[in-house]
């Protein structure tokens, strides 16, 4: 059973009210589960329900996704977004009056903050990453499924046309199947890039943490003990898979067509 979400009032600042006109917008849309509404745009289902959590202002990526599957035209949304923005920017900047008595200084509170956001943040990229890398293996598989069974059905006996089809088909799927292979790879590198550069302002938040120095040693050591697999790329080999897969059909189809002439 699903943890039910906290308790949110309009008066504790934009955040929250923003948050609390998402949870409005899901209800009337019927309540459908994170799920349910992470399958139909492919953000990540933590990213979906932080953003309707009220602890921080989530990005408008987010946003658009959530507002999409609750049936809603995101472009209704983005001038709220952008008048909450502005809001948090303008209670950020605005003058704090000054004490009346000096004050001994006190060390900086935001900081656990900006920790706990950039690590929601992360969280959040490695999640979208992990999903790009899960939909690659799944659509790959799934093509080269399909492509060995149209194969072999192509190679068999059965009418000129058929199976000039049949390899027409194993060729056309193995190209998208590249294709979509190396987009998701892109993806993928985007939200590893983003995760990195928040990993690094955690590093300069945290310097006695060492988190950056921790992972650059860990890596390293890892090339070391396994360098000719380390530097393979798992995504290569899916286009590799792809292309052969499209040299099978092209064999096929050059063969279908040999054995017609006379």
């Amino acid at each position: 059973m699903p943890r039910p979400e906290r308790p949110l009032r309009a008066d504790d600042g934009p955040i929250a009210e923003f948050a609390q006109k998402l949870r409005a917008l899901r209800e009337k849309a019927g309540s459908p589960k994170y799920l349910l509404m992470a399958r139909r745009t492919g953000r990540s289902r933590t990213a979906l329900a932080e953003a309707a959590g009220g602890d921080h202002l989530p990005s408008w990526d987010t946003v658009k996704a959530y507002v999409e599957a609750c049936g809603a035209d995101p472009l209704e949304w983005l001038p709220r977004w952008e008048r909450a923005r502005e809001t948090i920017r303008e209670h950020r900047a605005s003058p704090v009056a000054a004490p009346a008595e000096p004050q001994p200084p006190t060390p900086p509170q935001e900081s656990a903050d900006d920790v706990a956001i950039l690590l929601r943040l992360w969280q959040e990229q490695r999640d979208q990453a992990r999903q790009s890398e899960n939909h690659r293996a799944i659509l790959s598989i799934t093509i080269a499924l399909i492509c060995a069974v149209t194969g072999f059905a192509s190679a068999g006996v059965g009418p000129v046309p058929v199976q000039v089809s049949l390899a027409l088909v194993v060729v056309t799927l193995a190209f998208v199947g590249a294709m979509s292979s190396h987009k998701y790879y892109e993806r993928h590198q985007m939200h590893m890039n983003e995760a990195r550069r928040l990993r690094q302002q955690l590093d300069q938040l945290r310097p006695h943490l060492r988190i950056e120095t921790t992972w650059i040693s860990s890596r390293t050591e890892h090339a070391a003990r396994y360098p000719r697999v380390y530097r393979l790329r798992l995504h290569h080999l899916w286009v590799i898979v792809h292309l052969v897969l499209a040299l099978v059909g092209a064999v096929l189809l050059a063969r279908v067509v040999l054995l017609r002439q006379p």
